[in-house]
């Protein structure tokens, strides 16, 4: 494993040190941000600043630039977005990336994870009678609002967590529309999908190349086909899964470990 430095740039805005900080202290690294940074410029969650990029694509660039500005050469950087299920479009999936970056080992690994467990609610004036089991049910002051004023779709407030300054802005705004904050640090559910993110990425920091020793010896491919339990057949469901090192190109095929065969359900041929 490549080690960490010890003090380690984190471009953000949102306190998300906070969220991982307790995933790097085992391996003797302080998180530290650059004061005066403005990840907002990279895209905003409420529509304000568009974001031009993916999120992949986003974060790498959010490192460098707050590495630059810090004058590091090794650096952190964490980018989510919210969109529909690619099979189920109803529901929605929250999507984190974290990306270490290290320019003089010329190190560039991404960290991700996925999850339906996701804070992503809306109440509009029409359904103020339900504004306190809204307010329950997303957990309201540990999770922050944005307020909007619906008749010029104007962003009156975000980061709302006091009832008082909510009930302040219903009365002054007759017609309005709240959604759950989605920044880092007033979406709770969001944390934990981060966090998820820098254990992966720890995990890939860990996994080293038999070949090169180079860090991030992960899957990158997957091949064969899991058959199906009751009839047999091979699903479109893969059985194996390619590790492979991106600066050697030395490959290992595994078979996956959590399943050796596919329930029915899934199975084409028994459920079309």
């Amino acid at each position: 494993m490549v080690a960490f430095p010890s003090q380690l740039l984190l471009s953000t805005k949102h306190r998300k040190e906070q969220i991982l900080q307790h995933l790097f202290e085992p391996l003797g690294t302080a998180l530290f941000t650059p004061e005066g940074f403005d990840t907002d410029t990279f895209g905003t969650f409420c529509g304000k600043t568009p974001r031009i990029d993916g999120p992949k694509a986003t974060v790498k660039e959010k490192c460098l630039a707050g590495m630059r500005y810090a004058q590091q050469r090794q650096g952190l950087a964490s980018e989510g977005s919210f969109g529909p299920h690619p099979q189920i479009p109803l529901l929605t999936v929250n999507e984190e990336w974290l990306i270490y970056i290290d320019l003089d080992l010329g190190l560039e690994i991404y960290g991700r994870s996925t999850s339906l467990d996701v804070c992503d609610q809306h109440l509009s004036y029409q359904a103020v009678d339900e504004l306190d089991s809204f307010l329950e049910r997303i957990e309201f002051g540990a999770q922050g609002l944005v307020f909007k004023d619906k008749l010029n779709d104007e962003i009156i407030d975000k980061g709302i967590t006091d009832r008082k300054r909510l009930l302040e802005l219903i009365e002054k705004h007759h017609q309005w529309h709240i959604a759950t904050d989605l920044r880092a640090h007033l979406n709770p559910t969001r944390q934990k999908n981060i966090i998820e993110a820098g254990v992966d990425l720890i995990k890939r920091m860990h996994n080293c190349c038999p070949k090169c020793q180079q860090p991030d010896f992960s899957v990158k491919k997957y091949s064969g086909h899991l058959h199906c339990s009751w009839c047999g057949r091979p699903t479109d469901h893969h059985a194996n899964e390619i590790y492979s090192c991106l600066a050697c190109n030395y490959e290992e095929s595994k078979m996956r470990s959590d399943l050796t065969e596919l329930d029915p359900q899934f199975c084409l041929h028994c459920n079309p």
